[in-house]
């Protein structure tokens, strides 16, 4: 004959402490109290079902109070009666959970995050507010159709923010399908769905034909140094905008990385900026050797700030990074068809139309223009990030402009 369960207590529990095994205090009906080593205390109930015994789990103790574990004890013990598997259908349930789209962007998120600069990561993560998960959010990724997707690309347009609300949509459409399209790559191959959707919409039917754009950027030598001669032949120094600047032109890098660059990653003694992977579109560390003209402008902003701590190239407010609308304006100002991101432009071509000047190979250009250089294979035996080179180069950028 079975051993009748004296009932548990709140007293009972409460003085439970954890001993070197796991043990169990039992409730009856099935229903028992799990503590383990650690001290953490676990709802459980045994039950049998078409003969083999179970176990269902409840929750952790206290948050499941005593009379709560009865309560949902007696639920339970209802359902089995009635031929339902308790476990069985809490994993339907969890897997119903699992198909929510909602559910789906969170890992996504989670893993690209990990893989994509922050900046970009941020950008995605916005686009994915604004533009999809208020018409997917509560979805089943398998009830989601082809139609759906396309009518959320139309609808791109009508939805205004405060960066977008002048400029035409399309671009911002396009960029909507390639996330939803990564989505669904993400699910496709973590067994949330079985089918992609997207691979089946020809964006060209839906959308407009994009023009190809690049960014403005003088190319010819002579009109380039005439611009640099323009804006620093007689600079003085002490001009956070024109520093910036600077920095930029002598530097060719992304103007993202010029305006979030922080004190922390400057080391002035030994002349290198270790930018983190983190900060880096190729999401790979990244580091910029600084020319004694660098070193100056850098020294110039810790004293025009006060100090060498957060960005260094400041906006209106002190602690916050320049808005690159800033470095825009002030080249437009001068009367220059020129973008901030054109000084990359404008360093390629001409680093490499002077190749035979300066001695240097592509790959310390493409380097220093934080490209990543071949395959997986092809960086894992090239060490170097050719950190002296690139020094060497970026002094004969320096000469060459002011020649």
């Amino acid at each position: 004959m079975p051993r009748i369960a004296t009932p548990l207590n709140d007293t009972k529990i409460k003085k439970a402490k954890p001993k070197e095994k796991l043990y169990k205090m039992f409730d009856g009906d099935g229903l028992y109290l799990e503590i383990k080593p650690s001290g953490k205390k676990t709802w459980r109930i045994k039950y049998r079902l078409k003969g083999k015994e179970k176990t269902y789990t409840i929750g952790e103790y206290p948050t499941i109070t005593l009379s709560k574990a009865r309560a949902i004890t007696r639920e339970i013990k209802e359902k089995i009666l009635e031929g339902v598997d308790p476990v069985k259908e809490r994993q339907k349930e969890l897997e119903k959970d699992n198909k929510k789209f909602s559910y789906i962007v969170k890992q996504f998120l989670e893993k690209k995050e990990q893989e994509v600069s922050s900046k970009h990561f941020e950008r995605s993560k916005r686009r994915l507010e604004i533009y999809i998960l208020p018409f997917f959010k509560n979805k089943n990724i398998e009830e989601i159709t082809k139609k759906d997707i396309i009518n959320i690309l139309k609808k791109v347009k009508e939805i205004d923010t405060p960066s977008t609300r002048t400029i035409d949509k399309t671009e911002t459409a396009r960029r909507v399908l390639s996330l939803l399209r990564q989505i669904y790559r993400f699910a496709l191959h973590n067994d949330y769905t079985e089918t992609d959707i997207t691979a089946a919409i020809d964006i060209t039917a839906v959308l407009p034909k994009r023009e190809v754009q690049h960014f403005n950027a003088i190319l010819k030598e002579e009109d380039f140094k005439e611009m640099y001669k323009d804006f620093f032949a007689d600079y003085k120094g002490y001009n956070h905008i024109l520093n910036a600047l600077k920095f930029l032109a002598l530097t060719a890098l992304r103007p993202g990385n010029v305006r979030n660059l922080r004190w922390e990653w400057v080391d002035l003694d030994k002349k290198v900026v270790i930018y983190p992977a983190s900060a880096m579109k190729a999401k790979e560390e990244f580091r910029l050797p600084l020319t004694d003209t660098l070193v100056k402008i850098l020294k110039e902003q810790a004293y025009i700030k006060g100090s060498k701590k957060g960005v260094v190239f400041f906006g209106r407010n002190f602690n916050k990074e320049m808005s690159d609308a800033t470095l825009i304006r002030h080249i437009k100002r001068k009367g220059y068809n020129h973008t901030a991101h054109g000084f990359r432009a404008s360093f390629s071509t001409i680093c490499y139309e002077r190749q035979k000047d300066h001695g240097f190979p592509a790959e310390v250009i493409e380097t220093q223009l934080a490209h990543v250089i071949g395959n997986k294979v092809t960086r894992a035996y090239m060490r170097s990030d050719f950190l002296e080179e690139r020094r060497k180069l970026l002094e004969w950028w320096e000469e060459f402009l002011k020649s």
